[in-house]
């Protein structure tokens, strides 16, 4: 069971990690996550009054899988649950008033972090479960308030809320319907401020949010950085110290020296100071041929230079030494940042540096003096950079260029235009333009070659679409671009990418990188490598870790220890799994063995073991002579501790008629369902109350249950058949 997933358009999504696994999908791990913590709080309140709002809880799970920018459904902190109550609910949910007293927004949330911080998964770095339940009980009252209050609220939610409290009952679609036909014919009264409020929201420029100033409390997903290999630093330093761009860069702040120079009203510097830098600096190189459309970057001429705007390629360093923080306007002058002498000696930070300050680049890229309309880049240049240098970061092939233009025109400049029609060739002349100058500050590089079969097999995928024109049509125009032996290909140099990932950071991105997790506690190292690695990188991070630690035999206790305190039986099983295939040199199986004999582990370690010879049989696998993990000695306790755990893994995953299920539905099952059940209560399995949950499992009425849900389920199939042959009639009918 993962706790991150890429969001999908479909409203599901595929594991953010490594392999698939029980619960594999958002959608299946928020209903068992809601139905777990469900029977938590029935647990704990005991025989006290009261019981979860189970609709809030997925509410919940959803606000942090789509409204935030992790997506890290077992990481909470107070401005999560400020945003979920605040925002979040009243944005998304219509509470009538009749279920008013049956809302508890503030308690289900607070329950829901309870639940994962007792199971063992709540994520290290957040709140403490104590601390956030005060924060959403002080948040009670605005809450509420947030529910009714217009700001939030589309029309379709305010009029249900009108019509309800008309005395309209919402759930009758005829009723609903005279309520509007009563609303166009004026014979209801409603709260025309409110409707313009809600209208205005609406149609005049979206939402206000509840932070300060109407900012959003919400943050837009994104989607889980690769893991990168950032390769030996002081290569990359090497590297950054070879590039002259840099190099001029660091130079602008030592040549102002100690004092500084003056700058004019314009915050300009003065003419002469300007030509002795652009002299100093030998701009006159600029970005030569390559500069294209941006003129200006082609490089400063000396002779009869009357101001300093004559010299356009010097303002963009000068511009971007100030955005790097390397110089600093002070007191009428132009000075050297003090703090940043650290990083004009060190060529890998001061690489880092420049890169984040290109997005802010806009006016001396773009604009330039002798352009009267500024480029169709520029109003969005510093989103289009970043999300184009966010593309290629990690990508384990080049990338055509075709298709990274398609990429930016389609997300960037909102054309829509397809090939022959009017195609714009001048923002993608001045976007190469600027990856030059990337290549001159040696972050990318340019190659000519075939594109990678992944990359043309997504591309023929896409545009095998029926249709002659739109959509479909401009991909198999891409399509053709890409295909081909000598294709214009981008990929970020190492350098590249360990500046590419600053920026990424510097943004708030989660940006991992081999090594990150070296000193990392176990329970840390666990939780990211399921849910954000892929297999190749876990293994080389599980080897960095175990030799950080001291070596294997210091490692294993440890992270026994990690899978001790997750409780929920499908995380620790999937945690053990991944440890076992991804360790190395041999570790996997003897975690299993040592685990054999731990009582808290040892059902665990049965199961995932058995789980591992069952497939080793499959692949018809004789590579050892006792079967791969060695339970081929498992004793009757053990063989009854591993079927108990597949029974709390299936109760866990799918309830009480998902054992049923499993087993199968017929008199025979039952029994033998039964008989599991009474051989789990003296299995000696270490879940005592996982074992009580069992004790109460009734097989005859769940079977009874099942047959009759069965047969609902058939007749309703039948009346969507009956529906379908009807609707089909009717339509022919309509011909």
């Amino acid at each position: 069971m993962r706790l991150l997933f890429v969001p999908g358009p479909d409203g599901d999504a595929a594991g953010a990690g490594v392999g698939g696994d029980d619960g594999d999908g958002f959608e299946a791990t928020c209903e068992i996550l809601v139905r777990l913590t469900s029977e938590y709080d029935e647990r704990r309140r005991g025989s006290e009054a009261g019981s979860l709002d189970e609709f809030t809880v997925e509410q919940a799970l959803e606000y942090r899988h789509r409204g935030t920018a992790d997506g890290r459904l077992a990481l909470w902190r107070e401005e999560h649950v400020r945003a979920l109550l605040l925002e979040w609910l009243p944005r998304n949910v219509t509470v009538l008033p009749e279920e008013i007293e049956e809302h508890d927004a503030p308690g289900a949330v607070a329950t829901l972090v309870e639940f994962l911080a007792a199971s063992g998964l709540l994520d290290v770095r957040s709140d403490d479960p104590a601390r956030l339940r005060g924060v959403a009980e002080s948040l009670r009252q605005a809450h509420a308030e947030a529910m009714e209050d217009p700001r939030f609220m589309r029309s379709a939610k305010f009029w249900m809320l009108t019509a309800a409290r008309s005395g309209v009952d919402v759930r009758d679609e005829r009723a609903l319907d005279r309520f509007i036909a009563d609303v166009r014919a004026g014979r209801v009264e409603y709260d025309e401020a409110a409707l313009a409020k809600v209208m205005g929201n609406q149609f005049l420029g979206g939402f206000l949010g509840a932070g300060p100033d109407g900012h959003s409390l919400l943050e837009e997903r994104t989607l889980p950085l690769p893991v990168v290999d950032l390769g030996d630093e002081e290569a990359l330093r090497e590297a950054a110290a070879s590039v002259d761009i840099l190099g001029q860069l660091a130079e602008v702040a030592r040549w102002l020296g100690k004092d500084g120079r003056p700058l004019t009203k314009t915050g300009r510097l003065k003419t002469a100071d300007a030509l002795e830098l652009a002299c100093h600096l030998g701009i006159d190189r600029g970005l030569g041929a390559v500069a294209g459309p941006l003129k200006h970057l082609a490089g400063d001429g000396f002779d009869h230079i009357r101001r300093a705007d004559q010299l356009p390629y010097l303002r963009l360093l000068v511009e971007w030494a100030r955005e790097a923080r390397l110089v600093r306007a002070y007191r009428g002058r132009l000075v050297a940042v003090a703090g940043a002498r650290t990083v004009r000696e060190d060529p890998l930070a001061l690489a880092a540096r420049a890169l984040t300050a290109l997005p802010a680049l806009r006016d001396p890229l773009l604009i330039g003096p002798v352009w009267d309309v500024p480029s169709r880049l520029y109003p969005r240049f510093d989103l289009l950079l970043t999300d184009l240098l966010a593309a290629l970061y990690g990508m384990p092939a080049g990338t055509p260029w075709p298709m990274l233009w398609h990429t930016v025109r389609a997300g960037h400049l909102d054309d829509d235009r397809w090939p022959g029609e009017g195609e714009d060739t001048y923002s993608p002349a001045e976007l190469r333009v600027v990856l030059d100058l990337l290549v001159r500050t040696g972050v990318i590089a340019f190659e000519r070659g075939p594109v990678d079969a992944s990359v043309l097999d997504g591309l023929r995928s896409l545009a095998a679409e029926d249709g002659s024109t739109g959509p479909a049509a401009h991909l198999r125009a891409l399509l053709r671009s890409c295909e081909g032996d000598d294709v214009e290909l981008l990929r970020l140099t190492p350098l590249g990418t360990y500046a590419v990932r600053e920026l990424l950071t510097l943004l708030g991105r989660f940006a991992p990188a081999l090594g990150d997790l070296r000193t990392a506690d176990a329970t840390t190292l666990l939780a990211a490598l399921f849910d954000e690695y892929d297999d190749q990188h876990t293994r080389t991070e599980l080897a960095g870790w175990i030799e950080a630690a001291g070596g294997w035999d210091t490692a294993r206790p440890v992270l026994a220890d990690a899978l001790k305190r997750v409780r929920l039986h499908a995380r620790r099983n999937g945690l053990l799994r991944m440890l076992v295939a991804e360790l190395p040199d041999g570790y996997g199986p003897d975690l299993l063995r040592h685990l054999r004999t731990d009582p808290e582990l040892a059902p665990s370690a049965l199961f995932v073991g058995q789980e591992q010879a069952a497939e080793a049989t499959l692949r018809a696998d004789k590579a050892t002579e006792h079967g791969p993990d060695g339970m081929e000695d498992m004793d009757d306790r053990e063989y009854a501790l591993a079927a108990t755990e597949s029974l709390l893994l299936m109760r866990e995953l799918d309830g009480e008629t998902g054992l049923l299920d499993a087993v199968g539905h017929t008199r025979a099952d039952a029994e033998t369902l039964t008989t599991m059940l009474r051989v789990a209560q003296t299995s000696g399995h270490p879940d005592i109350s996982g074992l009580e949950r069992l004790a109460a499992v009734d097989v005859a009425a769940l079977r009874a249950r099942s047959s009759h849900l069965g047969r609902l389920r058939a007749d309703a199939a039948r009346k969507r058949k009956s529906g379908s042959a009807r609707k089909k009639g009717n339509r022919r009918k309509r011909r």
